[in-house]
């Protein structure tokens, strides 16, 4: 999958990383020496929720044994399967080659985009009557139930979403359309961005976006997406997203 050239420095994806930890919030984070940062959220289980994320750095050789074992033995602790999330993969090609002599899968390669408002102001107007609120509506949970059949709704309203509250906006777009927005320190994440499979490839997804975006302050947006979503990539492509880096799961052998 190719996008437009990457528009970030290792400041700026320090600083995504750092806002995308608290703004997708885990049941239980550890900070432990080395700048890795352990979460679990038992109950949910995908992603950042319940996998270790490195370091904004290489990794020496030396000292990954020990923090894979650090790992392993906060998953057993906590109940949730060992995983790791490799991010940005520019940093972390010793942790890969050792992941893979361990026998550990791959999952879920991920773009992350994003975009300057001085840049791309047009992104960040609206007319779109997207419905704001707080926290996770009865009626927000239904659109996405909709939007993403198979989604583990209550899953998540059971676990992030209850940390959110307060914190995030809950967008919705009609019953068609939904998303997340957190925003702090001019960054705001984009989060949980789907629309009915029936209404795709529509303009929903643009207006959504930015009616996300009309009511940021924010200087820098961002959010992620597989790297195989092409008509997604192609979506916020056209909206003034960047590749800013990637990442990708790392899953311990069963």
């Amino acid at each position: 999958m190719s996008v437009a050239a990457p528009m970030s420095d290792l400041a700026l994806v320090r600083r995504l990383e750092a806002h995308a930890v608290e703004a997708w919030p885990a049941a239980v984070t550890e900070r432990v020496d080395g700048g890795w940062v352990l979460r679990a959220t038992p109950g949910l289980d995908r992603g950042r929720s319940n996998h270790a994320l490195t370091p904004c750095r290489p990794l020496w050789s030396a000292e990954i044994p020990g923090a894979v074992e650090c790992v392993e033995a906060f998953a057993r602790s906590h109940g949730i399967h060992t995983g790791i999330q490799v991010s940005p993969l520019s940093l972390h090609g010793a942790l890969q080659r050792d992941l893979d002599r361990r026998g550990w899968g791959t999952r879920w390669p991920v773009l992350v985009l994003a975009a300057q408002r001085d840049q791309e102001a047009s992104a960040w107007a609206s007319s779109a009557s997207v419905e704001h609120a707080d926290h996770a509506t009865p009626e927000w949970l239904a659109a996405w139930a909709r939007c993403e059949p198979g989604r583990d709704v209550e899953a998540h309203a059971r676990t992030v979403f209850p940390r959110l509250v307060g914190r995030a906006t809950f967008a919705r777009l009609d019953d068609v359309a939904v998303g997340i927005a957190v925003e702090a320190d001019r960054l705001v994440g984009l989060f949980c961005l789907a629309v009915d499979p029936a209404r795709r490839r529509s303009v929903l997804g643009t207006a959504l976006v930015r009616g996300l975006l009309a009511a940021s302050r924010a200087s820098v947006a961002y959010l992620q997406v597989e790297e195989n979503n092409a008509p997604a990539v192609a979506l916020y492509t056209r909206l003034g997203f960047a590749e800013a880096y990637r990442y990708c799961h790392r899953i311990a052998p069963v």
